[in-house]
């Protein structure tokens, strides 16, 4: 129980810094386009190294805060960011600690899909067309930016996991010895 709420308020906390740190670089950089998406990493992240639900729970507190801050209709960053940590959680089986190559390719193909759903409900809806433009000029720097990124941020992430999120059993009875 005390491990379930400690990993509930970690990972809260996790989330928010992710979000004031977005929202925060976002602001210093206004005149560059491309920012990482640190919101989307810590989705996927999570995702891929604590299951489906755990990422879909994580990004919908995501696209929550997204929403509450930034959007004036609540629900479709939390609805997008949802299906990026389920569909992150589906390669949880391939979950190896020593490989980066996996998450950030994860995280790469999370934004595209991210930048194109964006792209969709702000843009087509608006018959605003000219995606070769938002593709040369926010969607692909801002993948490449977003996955190094991941670099330096899966490690720390990776740390924290095993060291505080997962549940150790030691010193339990077991009747299979």
């Amino acid at each position: 129980m005390k491990q379930s709420v400690l990993r509930v308020i970690i990972t809260g906390l996790i989330v928010i810094v992710a979000f004031v740190l977005q929202t925060f670089i976002s602001k210093e950089n206004y005149l560059t386009v491309a920012t990482p998406n640190l919101l989307l990493i810590t989705t996927c992240i999570f995702g891929f190294m604590r299951g489906k639900n755990y990422g879909c729970v994580t990004g919908f507190f995501c696209g929550l805060m997204v929403d509450i801050f930034f959007e004036d209709v609540i629900g479709l960053y939390a609805l997008i960011y949802m299906y990026i940590g389920f569909f992150s959680g589906i390669f949880k089986k391939m979950f190896y600690s020593d490989h980066v190559f996996m998450p950030m390719i994860l995280v790469f193909s999370n934004d595209f899909i991210y930048n194109m759903l964006c792209y969709l409900f702000r843009f087509v809806l608006r018959n605003k067309l000219d995606f070769s433009f938002y593709f040369g000029n926010i969607i692909l720097p801002e993948m490449i930016i977003t996955s190094f990124v991941t670099l330096i941020l899966y490690k720390a992430f990776y740390f924290l996991n095993e060291k505080v999120l997962t549940l150790k059993q030691e010193n339990t009875l077991s009747f299979d010895k």
